[in-house]
């Protein structure tokens, strides 16, 4: 069994330019990517859209197509990722789901779903934070007349017309979805925590132009700033806030604190004869795979920039990794670079075992 320097499990827009990055200086890699590259994009909600414009949605050496000031698909965005793995003709084995993973005599062990076992000097994890959606324990005490979703439903043309819906989230997903549904059905959205909406673009520029401009985007994450964006929680979809989600026919309620058969209640208020939920509240990360304790916590992968507790396992793709871009496709070549400078020392001193 070879030893390879560097493993990068994740084909998403990290690992690609990951892979671009080890590539260019020569180092053996291999990316293993559980389903086909782009395929989580493939699946995103049909028709929404990301609320960063083509000319942050691409990655270093290959422009996003497209007028640069509109806002791509989900679709074009895993049409880009798999154009940007054949233009560098990078390294990525599809279908390789990691399901085990373990350190041994200083050698990292990997097995696949399909049975490849893979030993490797350095592993850089970069499956990202939006892996498996949460749905919280009390749905179960929902009626089974009720349909519960997921943020990751297909298509808004599952849900039935004329349906009482209920969307427990108001991030952008939840939000664009609230709005997807309002014509034809009869919408309540959950909101959690106050926070505010401002708009795709200000004075005909993408918001994030003027964020950029003004060092907003990539001040650290211990900084002032980035701790006022936190405590704020800022959604770029101003087109659903909740004035025009109300113009839309949507009902907003408050926190969703339980549910009871087919009601729902809130902490201002209550809502009977629910048909179906839609819960986007989040993501959590997939663990299990991961037999290195100390590199877990109760929130998922525990990680400092990009470190781990276990010398030459790296993470990239996580938010507020260094500063507030780390989230989104423009923070990529930052946060990337930043541990790729950490892999490429490592591999220099660091000591393996075969």
């Amino acid at each position: 069994m070879s030893l390879i320097d560097v493993v990068v499990i994740g084909a998403g827009q990290n690992g690609l330019y990951a892979a671009k990055r080890l590539q260019e200086q020569g180092i053996n890699y291999l990316v293993l990517e559980r389903n086909n590259i782009g395929e989580v994009w493939d699946h995103r909600l049909q028709g929404m859209k990301l609320f960063t414009s083509r000319q942050f949605c691409q990655l270093p050496g290959l422009a996003f197509p497209g007028e640069r000031q509109s806002f791509p698909s989900v679709v074009e965005m895993g049409q880009y990722l798999r154009h940007y793995a054949d233009t560098f003709n990078l390294n990525v084995q599809q279908q390789s789901a990691v399901i085990a993973m373990e350190k041994r005599l200083g050698v990292f062990h990997i097995t696949t779903q399909n049975g490849t076992e893979l030993t490797a000097k350095v592993v850089i994890n970069t499956t990202g934070a939006n892996q498996s959606p949460i749905i919280p324990k009390f749905a179960e005490e929902l009626s089974e007349r009720v349909i519960q979703h997921s943020a990751l439903l297909p298509s808004l043309a599952d849900i039935k017309s004329d349906t009482r819906v209920l969307v427990v989230g108001d991030g952008a997903t939840g939000r664009q979805i609230a709005g997807g549904l309002a014509t034809r059905c009869n919408v309540t959205l959950s909101q959690g925590k106050k926070r505010t909406f401002p708009p795709n673009r200000i004075l005909g520029k993408d918001i994030f132009w003027w964020l950029k401009v003004a060092g907003i985007l990539f001040a650290d994450r211990s900084s002032k700033v980035a701790q006022i964006i936190k405590k704020r929680n800022p959604v770029p979809c101003g087109q659903f806030n909740n004035k025009n989600l109300r113009a839309m026919g949507v009902t907003l309620k408050g926190r969703l604190v339980r549910v009871a058969d087919r009601r729902a209640y809130f902490n201002d208020g209550r809502l009977d004869g629910v048909d179906v939920v839609i819960w986007a509240i989040g993501y959590r990360d997939q663990t299990d795979w991961l037999n290195i304790p100390e590199c877990i916590d109760e929130r998922g992968f525990a990680q400092d920039r990009g470190l781990t507790a276990e010398p030459g396992l790296f993470l990239i793709g996580q938010k507020w990794l260094s500063c507030r871009a780390s989230e989104l496709i423009l923070g990529v070549e930052r946060d990337v670079n930043l541990v790729i400078s950490q892999v490429e020392s490592f591999i220099q001193k660091g000591v393996c075992y075969e």
